[in-house]
């Protein structure tokens, strides 16, 4: 059963000429890991922040997030709150921007909830933090423990749905690792759905059973992880693909320089008429810039990768 369905999601800020998010479709199933990748101010943070009615100053939104079923758009605010606090959670990049310095972890996860203490114990020690994290101080946490305190916090809730904001990209590698496992562990334990907002596809790839490739605010491309990865359709895929620094396929030599995409992404101040790849696109053809790439069995392009392309 899907918890999260976007359909034809699109968004306008003040000062634009196009779309920030244009016609975004994407689904996350109960106890399925998705993840969105992209480039910077490709629309993944805005698509995850509008499934919790968080809107930009000023922005206009047409088409529907829908939760459960419940389309957050039309929501009226009290019922807004509740699928806050009880259906959806969020975890952000910083985990210290969340939580008051001046308060002990412990008053933190159980604030606003009266006789949730069990509930906080258990969560920390789900976690893998011991309970006498509880009567500490934020000061006193190293920023992977207070990334799992964040954790803990999102889940006091028992959320059906769970949106994951590069909650990793503030911590070392090591402690990234233990992160994800953690999370793939309590999506096991509690059936919780997540959506997995990053640009580290080495770290997609790891946690995710569905990946969508989000550009200039359009899905490009989607697809299992496993298949996305190793056969990218959309150029786009192939570019963000060749330019990890961390390699998928093991197929880069040592000392070969890493691959890199040419131009920038189209300025929101222009129009785009037809794929707004096109520019920095090596496939593209006459009506790549024209006409806007429907998303046809998963992959949004006029002339999307074939075998041989990949062989």
């Amino acid at each position: 059963m899907s918890v999260l369905h976007l359909t034809d999601l699109r968004m306008w800020l003040p000062g634009t000429l196009r779309p920030v998010l244009d016609g975004v479709e994407l689904s996350v199933d109960e106890g399925e890991t998705v993840a969105l990748v992209g480039e910077s101010g490709s629309g993944k943070s805005l698509t995850s922040r509008t499934v919790l009615g968080l809107l930009p100053p000023g922005a206009s939104v047409e088409g529907t997030a829908a939760v459960e079923g419940e389309d957050v758009l039309t929501m009226p605010a009290h019922r807004l709150r509740e699928l806050r606090r009880r259906t959806v959670a969020m975890i952000f990049q910083d985990p210290r921007a969340g939580i008051n310095p001046l308060r002990r972890v412990g008053d933190f996860l159980v604030e606003g909830r009266p006789g949730s203490h069990d509930r906080a114990r258990e969560l920390i020690e789900a976690v893998g933090l011991e309970p006498r994290v509880l009567r500490q101080y934020p000061h006193q946490l190293s920023g992977g423990m207070l990334q799992r305190v964040t954790i803990a916090a999102a889940l006091m809730g028992g959320p059906k749905l769970l949106l994951c904001d590069e909650p990793t990209t503030a911590l070392d590698v090591t402690t990234q690792a233990e992160i994800v496992a953690l999370l793939t562990s309590l999506r096991h334990r509690y059936g919780t759905g997540l959506l997995f907002v990053t640009h580290d596809l080495e770290l997609a790839a790891a946690i995710a059973d569905r990946v969508y490739v989000m550009y200039a605010g359009r899905i490009a491309e989607t697809g299992p992880a496993a298949t996305l990865f190793s056969r990218p359709r959309h150029p786009y895929t192939a570019a963000l693909l060749a330019a990890t620094p961390r390699v998928l396929n093991g197929s880069r030599k040592p000392g070969q320089r890493l691959a890199t995409i040419p131009g920038q992404p189209p300025d929101l101040r222009t129009e785009l008429a037809g794929c707004a790849f096109a520019a920095r696109c090596p496939l593209a053809g006459p009506e790549c810039h024209t006409d806007p790439p429907e998303l046809i069995a998963q992959v949004a392009c006029h002339h999307s990768l074939t075998g041989a392309e990949h062989a």
